[in-house]
């Protein structure tokens, strides 16, 4: 580690991970002493297979490593707070200078033997400039998707509107298992908030602890930078149904794990144009419509879109206050979000010209 690389604390959730825990494991174990004063806190979350085991047996061996169990935390932002917060504790506990930065990945990724390195070297490059409160890494895709012509077709579609998007109105989103956030920045805008959607009983976990917290740190003034360091998605979930996953719905549901019952096959080509209206509209509400409704300021700039439609968002956003930076951290940015676009998808995407 160099001189100017700040101290880190690694925070992973971990539920029932049995087949991937070893492996994650033997690349921080590998990295780790060249890092000192790193540490990396591991949430067991009321695993029931033999990943508690596994996670014990290392941190016996590794010092470095810190294992936390029995939470009942219930979704991977529950269990990512949780870290964070026992990471802090730990290190005031032990005289240990506190961790400047949070970085986190989840356990179905394969690391790089540099990811360390590397992400030391990107925090060193932006830890002097206060403006910049987290930092994104990389997730490959590509290659789970090789076999599969039409959905890796969807997939890239998803990935133009990602970058229109952002391009638009600036990267707000976080990428949830490669991702660092300045402890300053978090202690502002944090901790991980699970969101959560109404359902026939009661509410319904979804996944976006990553892209919430990344527009809580947009109100509050903070730039997401962006970092060439790269993790390999093994693709548990994207491989276990093709269509929930491109379509979003693999998204949603308790913090449970997902297996694939069979092999993936392609989509039809009647379910690629059937899944690519919503699949524009998911990429449009997380990269378009939240950073908006978060910011209005912003359709002040140049957002894409016809006079005539800024000027309907703007009428549209004026009947309800503009939320509270607290209110918008406790769920209240989600009841708006979805009226507004549906509102505005249609107009948006014709004027993005994303509408085929």
């Amino acid at each position: 580690m160099t001189d100017s690389a700040p101290a880190v604390a690694i925070v992973v959730p971990c539920h029932d991970e049995e087949a991937f825990v070893g492996e994650l494991l033997g690349r921080l174990i590998d990295q780790l002493p060249s890092h000192p004063g790193w540490r990396a806190v591991l949430v067991d979350d009321r695993s029931v297979d033999a990943t508690g085991a596994i996670l014990d047996r290392a941190a016996a061996r590794h010092p470095e490593l810190l294992v936390v169990h029995h939470g009942h935390y219930g979704s991977p932002g529950g269990a990512r707070s949780a870290a964070v917060a026992i990471a802090e504790h730990t290190a005031e506990r032990d005289g240990a200078p506190r961790p400047q930065w949070v970085l986190t990945t989840d356990v179905d990724v394969v690391l790089p033997n540099s990811w360390l390195a590397d992400w030391a070297a990107a925090l060193a490059a932006v830890h002097d400039d206060e403006t910049v409160g987290a930092v994104n890494g990389e997730e490959a895709q590509e290659h789970l998707l090789e076999p599969f012509p039409r959905a890796r077709q969807l997939s890239g579609r998803f990935g133009e509107v990602v970058v229109r998007s952002e391009a638009l109105v600036g990267v707000t989103n976080l990428n949830g298992v490669n991702h660092a956030v300045r402890r300053s920045a978090y202690e502002t805008c944090g901790p991980y908030l699970q969101p959560t959607a109404p359902g026939p009983d009661g509410p319904v976990v979804l996944a976006g602890e990553d892209w919430d917290l990344g527009v809580r740190l947009r109100q509050a003034g903070y730039r997401i930078a962006t970092a060439d360091v790269v993790v390999a998605d093994r693709g548990r979930r994207l491989l276990a149904d093709l269509r929930a996953y491109l379509g979003g719905t693999a998204y949603e549901g308790a913090f449970t794990r997902v297996e694939a019952t069979a092999a993936a096959t392609d989509l039809t080509e009647a379910e690629l144009h059937a899944l690519w209206s919503g699949t524009a509209r998911r990429a449009l509400l997380h990269f378009y419509f939240k950073p908006l409704l978060a910011v209005p300021s912003l359709l002040e700039g140049e957002v894409g879109l016809s006079p005539a439609t800024v000027d309907a968002m703007r009428a549209w956003m004026a009947r309800w206050p503009a939320p509270t930076f607290a209110e918008s951290r406790n769920g209240f940015l989600y009841g708006r979000l979805p009226r507004f676009v549906d509102a505005f998808v249609g107009p948006v995407l014709d004027e993005l010209g994303l509408s085929r």
